[in-house]
């Protein structure tokens, strides 16, 4: 039987009305603490464009992800649009995540699954110039953390390709843990390649 949330309209007081709220309002701006310094999660700007491509660029990000390759500024500009209206749409909530000057270190990406209202499943990669300083354990906790207590989620998924050891270290230290592997769980640039599958439930957090 379906979840009462998953039929019928957004009723006052369902999470389809809940989210209703959410999504309608300004996308808010989330804080997290790296190191000794702060972090930002903020909507992504087109002052961004240049510091994403130079990061979809990176050898690194081609290698664990599937950006366009070559990566274009046509690319990035589509990617600000896809997180302007994914939050429109209230389907996926995307992230800058800035250092203490406000510049561009890494996006992070909170999607809602339409096969399962209470679950969602994140991505995210780093500028080259932000790797190994904690932003992304930060980012994705406190991400995570919105996403549960806002959004009412119950699981939120981590896939990432077998030997990416960055993106791993990454969600455990933000609570995530890994399950198992899914053989062939991915399909990167055409192939099938294994996954490692993490998940952070909002139990973890209590």
């Amino acid at each position: 039987m379906p979840a009462p949330d998953d039929v019928g309209p957004a009723g006052p007081g369902t999470l389809d009305a809940r989210r209703a709220t959410v999504f309608g309002r300004p996308q808010p701006v989330l804080f997290a603490t790296a190191g000794e310094g702060e972090v930002r999660l903020r909507p992504m700007e087109a002052r961004d464009v240049d510091a994403i491509i130079a990061t979809c660029r990176d050898a690194d990000t081609i290698r664990w992800t599937t950006v366009p390759d070559p990566y274009d500024r046509a690319d990035a500009e589509d990617y600000l649009a896809y997180a302007r209206d994914a939050w429109a749409a209230g389907t996926s909530a995307c992230y800058a995540i800035a250092g203490a000057d406000d510049g561009f270190a890494g996006a992070i990406d909170l999607r809602l699954s339409a096969a399962d209202s209470l679950q969602a499943s994140v991505g995210f990669m780093t500028a080259p110039h932000a790797r190994g300083r904690g932003h992304m354990p930060a980012a994705l906790s406190a991400l995570a953390a919105w996403g549960f207590t806002t959004l009412g989620l119950a699981r939120i998924e981590w896939r990432a390709n077998v030997g990416n050891t960055a993106s791993r270290r990454a969600a455990e230290k933000a609570g995530f843990r890994v399950e198992g592997t899914a053989r062939a769980g991915l399909n990167h640039r055409g192939a099938r390649t294994d996954a490692w599958v993490g998940a952070l439930l909002a139990e973890d957090l209590t």
